[in-house]
């Protein structure tokens, strides 16, 4: 009997509809929040950014060098182009380091998340540690994908002595596409008692777009309630704004009720003070946030599947006939 011959060509025709289908891009941003991990971001803030009693990341000391060279080797070990970016603003000296994860379609195109590394000759568990882990968090994550635009990770140095390393990075790239800059600066504390789910984001009027993005991010995809009482300039974002970008700090509903902030005890051994879930849900909002705008794509589960479907389906058509290997097509995440 004579085979039909849709029979023989319905699974090449499927296999070829799967591989030049696109990825819903919806899909795409929940496949990056839900690898954000409460045990990693934990793992950072407790083991690598020398956040114990009687360390200190001041400028020039022991603790800040070693911290600033355990960022700088996860950003290489995910993959991304790393670099120390030295120099000086108002005659102060300063060590950014960045990690770029290029776009593939809109490289110049930048989106930029930020936090600073350096603490006021205490561990900075809290300011700003915290943000720290929460920025190696999402490279971590949004490493692995391809992204339509580039996403630069950095951690800034010498945020404490006036925003020195933020001003720097800026200045030299004020003439790049900066599309977006959001800081995380204090992010894990939540006092006693209190449910996980209150921030704070602050914005100029100029940021109105990303800030509206941010908080929606933070709302949908980290559980949390946003409070939106204006700028501030005491953090990273604020370099970026002058210089004429968008740029927003998510910070801690309670900050200015920490009674650890710039103190010894804004350390990871103080009992009860640091919230490592809060500090994960925000860092959360943080990558759905990039994803979304920079346009990071993840292939679907059931896209995969049934790409291996109609692989096993088309080599039951040939089977008998001749020999044909087949090589199922290996995605990151699959």
């Amino acid at each position: 009997m004579v085979r039909p011959l849709w029979g023989r060509v319905l699974p090449v025709c499927l296999l070829a509809v799967l591989l030049l289908a696109p990825v819903v891009h919806a899909d795409s941003i929940w496949a990056c929040v839900d690898q954000v991990n409460v045990g990693s971001y934990t793992d950072y803030l407790n083991n690598y950014l020398y956040t114990h009693l009687g360390d200190n990341r001041n400028e020039n000391q022991p603790d800040h060098t070693a911290a600033r060279n355990n960022i700088y080797t996860f950003f290489s070990t995910y993959g991304l182009d790393t670099s120390i970016q030295s120099g000086t603003y108002s005659g102060r000296a300063y060590n950014n380091v960045v990690g770029v994860h290029y776009g593939t379609t809109r490289p110049d195109d930048i989106y930029i998340i930020g936090a600073h590394y350096d603490s006021v000759s205490n561990p900075g568990a809290d300011d700003n540690a915290s943000g720290v882990a929460g920025v190696l968090e999402a490279a971590r994550v949004l490493s692995q994908y391809p992204s339509d635009a580039t996403i630069v990770f950095i951690a800034f140095d010498r945020e404490e002595d006036g925003l020195i390393g933020s001003y720097g990075y800026a200045g030299l790239h004020a003439s790049d596409n900066i599309l977006g800059m959001l800081c995380l600066d204090m992010i894990a504390y939540n006092p006693a008692g209190a449910t996980h789910d209150y921030a704070r984001v602050y914005n100029n009027a100029a940021s109105d777009p990303l800030a509206d993005q941010l908080q929606s991010a933070l709302e949908t995809y980290g559980g949390l309630s946003v409070n939106r009482p204006g700028n501030i300039s005491a953090s990273d974002h604020y370099p970026f704004q002058v210089r004429g970008f968008q740029a927003v700090l998510m910070i801690e509903y309670s900050v200015f009720e920490n009674p650890y902030y710039h103190k010894v005890t804004d350390s990871v051994d103080t009992v009860g003070y640091i919230d490592y879930v809060f500090g994960t849900n925000m860092t959360r909002g943080a990558v759905a946030l990039l994803a979304d705008e920079a346009g990071t794509r993840t292939p679907e589960p059931t896209t995969t599947a049934l790409m291996v479907s109609a692989l096993v389906a088309l080599g039951a058509r040939v089977r008998g006939r001749r020999r044909v290997r087949i090589t199922l097509l290996k995605f990151p995440g699959s």
